[in-house]
């Protein structure tokens, strides 16, 4: 398991923790016999505006700070969101009927909610290694498909704000203030006994509603809304409960937040009957918790209530009786509540698999021409290596490549997908880094099992691109251009064979075919080595190439230089420290042989 992944995993599981404590203590915190503090009893469990709120600002800060290829990162992050959602919530369909019967209504309306945190694993911190599943579209579509979802999103969207304004001018036209005192009196019991504090909403009358309901999305222009007909005291004691539960709650912003995947979604008729047994379920949540502890007299003249009153609840309205779809279910469990469990554990596990299985499937952009993508849209024969190293193999290997001109039109010619999301594609079995000097300044590309990454180290903007490569690298060409450069690994043993240090030895001379590559003669002695270890006792060697022949000289501090033969194999047995080693070898390279002098020290002072 990467230490992503781990992470992930752990912070998924602590989340789940906090929703299952939330879910399980939440009865407790709205009991209306809970008289302890002054803390408002009812409370968001998960405020509806998170995921909405976070994929506007990340469309506006796309849009403003003007990033290249904005569109392939705003069509992947609705892609990856959306259909994840689409799926849970197709499940969750499926399974309600089992949900409502045995957990609490608390539960099953949290479940229709928790997707509003999925835009945390949006974040780099939460990035996966790799997709499991990428799904192609040609380049092109990219701007045409989001234009035709972000359009009809948002054309649903703003026919849903329109109805719910709308609506709301007509309920709020004729009303007035309610005047009654009588009812004004248990008005403000209900609120006292709610705990708000200073609160905004109002109570109003209006000739045009048949049930009492709730009308706005933010508090001080929330209105609570009576029909004109009388009420008793103990149906008005019901009816305020109920939509201060709502208020508390933000039911409004909940169903804010269901229509918003809905509009999203709104090619998927499936998201559309979910939006509908969502909103059933924030009802039944709330009966659950106006009639917490209720005797049977109670229930009965709720029930009642329900049947009296036949309203409308379009928009993000609350409304106490909106309709006859869940009428009978909502009466069943008024007069005849069944001992249900709370649901935290479900809510809590429901969450964990949410949240490891987001960001698994996105999408690739397939591209034409893999080499201007690769060198950042400059020409290929203008830019050169200036460094390669292969980051996995044993001692971080440094490449030199053979043919600068025939890799270059390999990757010219190897196919690339546009990748979106957040990816590392670490701790694969290849990750080979390509250093560039080019004529805008260094380019870093990054080579892995199925994916390349672009980073442009210049300009203001380091802003890298991933690159998906269908079928995976083509490892063995990829392995032709390059062979690893002249280097000499080093472990460290003490007495009993035990490893303990690693280093590779510094090159100081290095030549090829009479040419110098490397000179380092005259430099001051400061080669590599191992200080402060006692322990040393022998070392083995490591040619990153094959070895035709090698000798090792050691010079001590104090003495005379010796040749040092190995015991075994390449084992060297070590002289006693401080001494400097010398290691002339003659290595077998691709286009002829390298004649090298390695050195490193052993000093056991610390």
């Amino acid at each position: 398991m990467s230490g992503q992944v781990f992470f992930r995993l752990l912070f998924s599981a602590v989340m789940g923790g906090v929703f299952w404590a939330a879910v399980y203590f939440y009865k407790d915190r709205e009991g209306r016999e809970n008289t302890a503090g002054r803390r408002q009893r009812y409370l968001p469990f998960i405020s509806g505006i998170i995921l909405p709120v976070f994929l506007l600002l990340t469309a506006a800060v796309l849009l403003a700070v003007r990033v290249e290829g904005t569109q392939y990162s705003m069509m992947a992050l609705l892609f990856s969101l959306f259909l994840h959602i689409s799926v849970y919530y197709l499940v969750l369909l499926a399974l309600l009927p089992v949900l409502r019967r045995h957990f609490s209504a608390m539960a099953c309306a949290a479940l229709w909610l928790i997707p509003n945190y999925l835009y945390l694993f949006q974040q780099n911190y939460l990035e996966l290694p790799a997709p499991a599943l990428t799904v192609r579209l040609p380049m092109g579509a990219a701007a045409v498909l989001l234009a035709v979802w972000g359009g009809g999103a948002a054309v649903v969207m703003i026919y849903k704000i329109a109805a719910h304004l709308r609506f709301r001018r007509q309920v709020l036209a004729p009303a007035h203030p309610e005047q009654d005192p009588e009812v004004l009196r248990v008005w403000d019991a209900e609120v006292s006994a709610a705990r708000f504090q200073k609160p905004r909403f109002r109570l109003v009358r209006s000739p045009a509603v048949g049930s009492p309901l709730s009308i706005g999305l933010f508090e001080r222009t929330t209105r609570v809304v009576l029909p004109e007909r009388a009420y008793t005291p103990e149906e008005l004691a019901l009816i305020f409960r109920h939509e201060l539960v709502h208020i508390g709650r933000q039911d409004a912003w909940s169903k804010f937040f269901l229509t918003f995947c809905a509009a999203v979604c709104w090619f998927n008729p499936l998201m559309w009957l979910a939006m509908g047994k969502s909103a059933d379920d924030l009802e039944l949540s709330c009966d659950e918790a106006v009639l917490q502890n209720e005797d049977d007299a109670h229930r009965r003249r709720y029930a009642d209530l329900l049947l009296t009153a036949a309203g409308d609840g379009r928009g993000f309205t609350t409304c106490l009786s909106a309709g006859a779809r869940s009428m009978r279910y909502r009466l069943k469990n008024v007069v005849k509540p069944v001992k249900k469990f709370s649901g935290g554990a479900l809510v809590g596990v429901a969450f964990f698999v949410l949240s490891m299985t987001s960001g698994y499937v996105t999408l690739a952009f397939a591209t034409d021409d893999g080499g201007a993508l690769l060198f950042d849209g400059q020409d290929p024969a203008a830019c050169a290596i200036s460094s390669a190293r292969d980051w996995v193999s044993e001692g971080q290997e440094e490449l030199q490549c053979l043919d600068e001109g025939g890799f270059a039109a390999f990757l010219a010619g190897l196919p690339l997908d546009r990748l979106a999301g957040n990816y590392s594609f670490t701790g694969g079995d290849r990750e080979i880094s390509v250093i560039w000097d080019t004529p805008k300044g260094a380019l870093s590309t990054l080579f892995y099992e199925k994916a390349v990454k672009v980073v442009p180290l210049y300009g203001e903007r380091m802003e890298a691109s991933w690159y998906a490569v269908p079928g995976g690298m083509d490892w063995a060409k990829f392995d032709s251009f390059f062979e690893p450069q002249p280097a000499l690994y080093l472990v460290f043993e003490d007495e009993n064979g035990q490893r303990f240090a690693d280093i590779n030895a510094s090159l100081w001379k290095l030549e090829q075919g009479g040419v110098v590559l490397t000179d380092r003669t005259g430099t001051p002695e400061d080669p590599s080595g191992v200080f402060g270890y006692e322990e040393a006792r022998r070392v083995r060697l490591a040619f990153s190439l094959p070895v035709r022949a090698y000798s090792v000289t050691a010079e001590p501090e104090k003495g005379v230089s010796q040749a040092v033969l190995p015991e075994q194999g390449d084992v060297l047995p070590l002289a006693d420290a401080p001494a400097l080693y010398r290691i002339r070898a003659v290595l077998a390279g691709s286009l002829g042989d390298y004649q090298a002098e390695f050195r490193f020290t052993v000093d056991q002072a610390g």
